[in-house]
């Protein structure tokens, strides 16, 4: 079983593929970008993606999302990574020697707070957290930090100056995994799907009581715009499954108001990791 993610060993996203397949056997292929992910995937070179979809501080992550829009693909599950961002260098050393942090740009923007209680601290994005961390170890000078978790520290041999920096200490990052193709009844209590209506007064709101009529409990509300159509909007949604055909009567309802609609997949409910002093 081959996985591919974006990024490289001791990514947020490698503990994504670790998560979904257990103790089961697998190997691991990284990217450089989520397009050359996504593409690959498509090829059939790999068998699953881990797509990171949401945070729960900067939001959803878009420039993933956006890429599955009208590809024919199955999400078959939904994994929860907790983020514990340190700010690690390979030195032992002071925060306050510290002059320049590369990191992820969502990496960056969860530990805005942070980095602006450091200001001498000067933030440069990079495409990984963990690269991120190769690139200080092998190639950085003293002054330098990257910004990823404290297990790419241990992984990389290097020293953690500060931990849990993120700006919520509840930071957590929603994976999904997907898989080239359509699966039919592949069952699970969540689905997910991209919309897109005619623009007309009262279109979407149309769609949302088809939901409503349907008793289908919405999870979650993304637009997005349509590449190509200035200030027209598709929509991403996360509804919970129902029993029996119930979503299925809704969705044949939902493509006869809507002028475009992909199923993504649909797949169990991750667990949300559980955090100390907060009732899960």
């Amino acid at each position: 079983m081959l996985i591919g993610y974006q990024g490289t060993e001791g990514s947020y996203s490698a503990l994504a593929c670790k998560a979904f397949m257990g103790e089961a056997p697998y190997t691991t292929k990284g990217y450089a970008t989520f397009k050359s992910l996504v593409d690959d995937m498509m090829r059939g070179v790999v068998d699953y993606i881990a797509l990171p979809v949401e945070n729960s501080t900067s939001g959803p992550i878009t420039r993933t999302i956006d890429l599955m829009k009208y590809l024919e693909v199955s999400a078959v599950d939904e994994i929860y990574i907790k983020i514990d961002h340190a700010l690690i260098s390979k030195v032992p050393m002071d925060v306050g020697q510290v002059q320049h942090v590369y990191s992820h740009p969502e990496a960056l923007e969860q530990c805005h707070g942070y980095l602006n209680d450091h200001p001498k601290m000067k933030p440069h994005q990079y495409s990984d957290t963990a690269e991120a961390v190769q690139m200080v170890k092998n190639d950085g000078a003293d002054t330098m930090a990257a910004i990823a978790g404290a297990h790419a520290a241990a992984l990389y041999n290097m020293h953690i100056i500060s931990e849990n920096i993120s700006d919520n200490p509840l930071n957590t990052t929603r994976f999904l995994i997907f898989r080239k193709g359509r699966i039919t009844d592949a069952g699970g209590d969540k689905t997910s799907l991209y919309i897109e209506t005619d623009h007309s007064a009262g279109s979407l709101n149309e769609i949302l009581n088809i939901f409503s009529t349907h008793s289908i409990n919405l999870l979650n509300l993304t637009s997005r715009p349509i590449q190509h159509k200035p200030f027209s909007y598709g929509f991403f949604i996360d509804v919970e499954t129902g029993t029996g055909d119930v979503l299925n009567r809704a969705l044949n309802d939902v493509g006869k108001a809507g002028r475009y609609i992909n199923i993504l997949g649909a797949y169990r409910k991750g667990a949300v990791p559980c955090y100390r002093d907060v009732q899960c």
